[in-house]
């Protein structure tokens, strides 16, 4: 598991009350129970987790996003290692 991944997993758990064995790196975040709501507030677990603010656009792709893994690589893909740096 990246720390991405864990990141997301985290921000999973804490908005819909699950524990990390109930939050599959590969499950459907719809069978999580991740609506458009749930989305907006993992998203700003994220933002929290990684001590910046996301593009808008980061919340409309977390919608089309299926999987821990899809957030967390598309995440990668955006920010690439400066995902996980402290802000200067």
């Amino acid at each position: 598991m990246t720390e991405l991944e864990g990141l997301v997993q985290r921000a999973i758990c804490k908005i819909c009350d699950l524990d990390m064995e109930g939050v599959p790196l590969d499950a459907k975040l719809a069978d999580l129970g991740v609506d458009s709501l749930a989305a907006a507030e993992v998203l700003i677990e994220v933002e929290i987790g990684l001590g910046r603010q996301l593009p808008v656009d980061v919340l409309r792709r977390l919608d089309e996003a299926d999987t821990v893994r899809v957030i967390a690589a598309q995440l990668e893909s955006e920010f690439g290692g400066a995902a996980l740096e402290t802000p200067s």
